[in-house]
């Protein structure tokens, strides 16, 4: 069966030499190829955050190593089209600066920020007075915010701080984080996982996921170009523990209704 598939987790790139794949002496793919990749593997929209592992110079702000990231993001998004949803990356430092940038990616018709990845980006909380400002306004405006997990108790306390925001965490990973992830779930219904990073190469992850906590709730992600795009695709359309309708719910449906894609 042929399905819509939305990735709500990958990281493009403005130029090759830009990309954030692991193995960069054998994977060197330009923007367009980025796109030809996903389109292989039956991806026709994408979304997330531009982001960078080069370390910050000390003589700059991390505004303004964020920014230019944004920036590219946007850029990006007039070179791929609807194809591409951008996220939006904000930084508790920044208060102002953070809330214009969610203003600038309304405007673009955006409503996600992220994937926030706090441990390149110079914070270790989601939940400090300043980043509750620029969430509660974010909730204000009905964003979604897909995040790397903090720690577990950190997240929970971000749930509970903002009830009216759609929390997408990444990488459910196995054993006592993955089962954290479901209690989270369960008890703050704002709570979303997406499947990247981990969340299906154990058999039967993804079926727990759903008795557990739901169909409504889980987004098929897969951290392209960091993690095997093609393994995540099929590790959904051929996983035999699944429905038809949760194979649809999950690639394309949960993604539509919460981004607000027609």
């Amino acid at each position: 069966m042929k399905y819509e598939i939305i990735d709500f987790h990958t990281h493009p790139y403005k130029n090759e030499s830009d990309c954030i794949c692991i193995h960069p002496t054998v994977i060197k793919r330009s923007p367009s190829e980025f796109l030809s990749d996903l389109e292989r593997a039956g991806v026709s929209k994408f979304c997330g955050s531009v982001i960078s592992f080069e370390k910050k110079p000390d003589d700059v702000s991390w505004w303004d190593y964020i920014k230019p990231l944004n920036d590219d993001a946007l850029k990006l998004k007039e070179f791929y089209g609807d194809a591409y949803i951008p996220g939006c990356t904000i930084h508790p430092d920044f208060v102002e600066e953070s809330i214009l940038e969610i203003d600038r990616f309304i405007k673009a018709g955006v409503n996600l920020i992220g994937e926030l990845v706090w441990y390149l980006q110079g914070y270790n909380t989601n939940c400090s007075q300043n980043m509750k400002k620029i969430l509660n306004y974010a909730s204000e405006k009905e964003m979604v915010l897909s995040v790397h997990p903090t720690s577990d108790d950190d997240m929970d306390k971000l749930c509970e701080t903002h009830p009216n925001l759609i929390i997408v965490g990444a990488h459910p990973l196995e054993g006592e984080k993955f089962n954290r992830h479901i209690e989270r779930a369960k008890k703050y219904k704002n709570y979303y996982i997406d499947l990247s990073g981990g969340g299906i190469y154990r058999y039967g992850a993804t079926r727990r996921l759903i008795d557990e906590i739901g169909i409504d709730r889980i987004l098929f992600g897969s951290d392209y170009p960091i993690s095997n795009l093609q393994m995540y695709v099929d590790g959904v359309k051929n996983d035999r523990l699944l429905s038809e309708e949760e194979k649809r719910m999950i690639l394309s449906e949960n993604a539509k209704r919460i981004l607000n894609i027609k």
